[in-house]
């Protein structure tokens, strides 16, 4: 039993431990309440301070985390077998090597720099699964790996077949990146929304987009023309056909950006496919055999031959980092374009010197983009080195050179890229 004081006469009464509810005190008949618990308004879960709304009270999604968590361990996954993958590769390199004698180091590179990817990996998942149990540092964590595996397979960009990875490291960037600005998937980790005006202090968020209003046709037409542009670099980073050169009207040999395609059957399917540096090293090494003695007019030739792959590989690898810089402003200008979606529908809340900044990355991204594109193809027009000398061809007759139709799109392309901004920049 416990006593207590009757809050209307102040006299002694007896109540059960475990009693709650509305009594009537036996001397005055007066009501009162005891031991009830006092369930939590939405105001005392709400903080205003500074025109922003901190609270607790929240719609929770549990998947978020868990799904955000486990996709990114499963990633990291894939990135540990990869490297697993690379340890046999380099211990079987290592070992032909030394059969060999050739006395090289790659096989223990590969073993090396496998074992890196697999620790690096490691961490990423270790990241991945306190993102799933909700932590917020997890997150933190798998954005910085996803942003970094991003920007690793851009640079390590070599052909069409790297775009898959480029595309999932993008995804999970994007994705964490979300969970990191996005102020109701934020709480999902940080147990706190918060928002950027309330409705005691309405502030009206200071940007260029006027909310009450529908978004002009021109700046949807700049959406669709910066996604038109990261698809035409992606194109550009893909294609084998930047230049062809021609026997006879028959296709002999095409470029690429990484590999050249050589047609011996001249048009009739009997090819094969080299690197630049494959075909630099080994007019390299012909003529380290052929000429060590001294010079000759066939050293002379062969050293002709040499400069001129020597020329293509660099041509093309200054077109290539060109381009590879330019697919990372297109997608900056994409993701862009997504936030100010978001912000204008209300789906995302950004501060104002934030949103102004993306406001200026949307609209400028295009021409830096197209600009970009342009210098890029035109160094690579002044630079390449044609068909070159008759000695590399032994003097064949009937040669001829031609840009292959990429570069005239992509020229044109970036021409009018920029006028289209323009006026979405008049609009806006």
């Amino acid at each position: 039993m416990v006593e207590i004081l009757c809050p209307h006469c102040e006299g002694e009464i007896e109540l059960d431990d475990d009693a709650s509810g509305e009594f009537a005190c036996p001397l005055c008949d007066g009501e009162f309440e005891w031991n009830i618990e006092e369930e939590e308004s939405f105001d005392d879960a709400v903080t205003h301070t500074d025109n922003r709304i901190i609270t607790t009270d929240f719609n929770e999604m549990p998947a978020v985390p868990k799904v955000a968590g486990i996709a990114f361990c499963i990633y990291m996954g894939l990135v540990i077998i990869l490297g697993l993958g690379g340890i046999i590769l380099g211990l079987a390199l290592s070992s032909a090597e030394s059969a060999y004698g050739s006395g090289t180091s790659f096989g223990l590179v590969f073993v090396i720099i496998s074992l890196v990817v697999i620790g690096f990996a490691m961490v990423g998942m270790a990241f991945g699964f306190k993102t799933a149990k909700g932590e917020y540092i997890g997150l933190i964590g798998i954005t910085c790996i996803s942003g970094l595996m991003f920007l690793l397979s851009v640079f390590g960009y070599e052909d069409a077949g790297d775009i898959p990875s480029i595309l999932i490291a993008l995804a999970f960037t994007i994705g964490n990146l979300c969970c990191l600005f996005v102020p109701i998937l934020k709480a999902q980790f940080t147990g706190v929304l918060v928002s950027s005006s309330g409705p005691r202090t309405p502030k009206k968020m200071v940007n260029e987009f006027d909310k009450s209003k529908p978004i002009h046709p021109l700046e949807w037409a700049g959406h669709g023309v910066s996604l038109v542009m990261l698809i035409m670099v992606i194109i550009c980073l893909s294609s084998s056909s930047w230049y062809s050169i021609s026997l006879d009207d028959e296709d002999f040999l095409t470029m690429g950006l990484s590999e050249v395609e050589l047609d011996y059957g001249f048009g009739f399917g009997l090819g094969e496919t080299v690197t630049y540096s494959e075909l630099v090293e080994d007019e390299e090494d012909f003529y380290d055999a052929r000429c060590v003695d001294g010079s000759s007019a066939q050293c002379d030739d062969i050293k002709q031959s040499l400069d001129y792959w020597k020329s293509w590989k660099t041509s093309t690898l200054i077109l290539k980092i060109i381009l590879i810089i330019t697919l990372v402003v297109a997608i900056v200008g994409v993701i862009s374009r997504v936030a100010a979606i978001l912000a204008n529908t209300g789906l995302m809340n950004l501060p104002d010197n934030g949103y102004k900044i993306n406001d200026m990355i949307r609209k400028f991204s295009p021409i830096v983009s197209s600009v970009l594109l342009f210098v890029g193809v035109l160094i690579f027009m002044i630079f390449q080195p044609g068909v070159g000398p008759d000695e590399v061809w032994g003097g064949d007759e009937g040669l001829d050179g031609s840009f292959g139709a990429i570069v005239w799109i992509a020229l044109i392309f970036s021409l009018l890229t920029p006028i289209l901004s323009k006026f979405e920049i008049d609009v806006s």
